[in-house]
């Protein structure tokens, strides 16, 4: 398995839907009462486009792009255009130290909120502030991991601001692509996100 640190065009990528998809198992109690049990501790992203409907040019980026990643083998960035920024993002108070911290986004319901560790930043959107005022850090785009260039300020509230990518995959190892055929039937396209490389 490899990692291809690029991504499909912004042509290509609006042409997908999708999202994140959690996977619950749900059992009917004999109350009538549903008992619901979380299986995935993080979920997964898929994205889906219908190939005959794209036009020429990115059909066959989409081509290149699953001969390049060997279908299923490889893994590459792909933007997800309903969500892709982290804003104003609390980040540990700073302690004096360089030890390098997670990008992160919280998604906040009510009382209960879930953390999202940003993977794949992309490094020259990234901001990081100190009490509000922006401070040097080194950012690594493919871990998410932001090391500050002189030690974090002490006590100051460090937060942080980034737009990011999603690390996908394609869901199959054959497509029966139909370019120069009449457009009659679908041909669905599925990328799934892949947690490792």
């Amino acid at each position: 398995m490899t990692f291809i640190d690029t991504k499909l065009s912004r042509k290509v990528s609006v042409g997908f839907s999708g999202g994140p998809t959690w996977n619950t198992r749900v059992v009917p109690m004999a109350s009538g009462v549903d008992k619901r049990n979380a299986e995935w501790a993080l979920p997964h992203h898929k994205f889906t486009a219908d190939y005959t409907l794209l036009d020429p040019e990115s059909q066959n980026e989409i081509l290149i792009a699953f001969w390049a990643a060997r279908g299923q083998k490889d893994s590459f960035r792909f933007k997800d255009w309903n969500d892709f920024k982290a804003i104003n993002q609390a980040m540990a108070n700073g302690d004096g130290t360089s030890t390098p911290r997670q990008l992160t986004k919280t998604y906040t319901f009510g009382p209960t909120s879930f953390v999202r560790n940003i993977l794949l930043p992309i490094a020259s959107t990234v901001v990081v502030t100190a009490n509000g005022t922006p401070i040097a850090v080194t950012t690594n785009e493919t871990t998410g991991m932001v090391t500050p260039v002189s030690p974090w300020p002490s006590g100051q509230v460090i937060k942080s601001s980034c737009e990011f990518d999603v690390r996908v995959r394609f869901g199959s190892d054959f497509i029966p692509f139909t370019r120069n055929a009449p457009r009659l039937g679908t041909v669905t396209i599925e990328l799934v996100e892949a947690l490792t490389a």
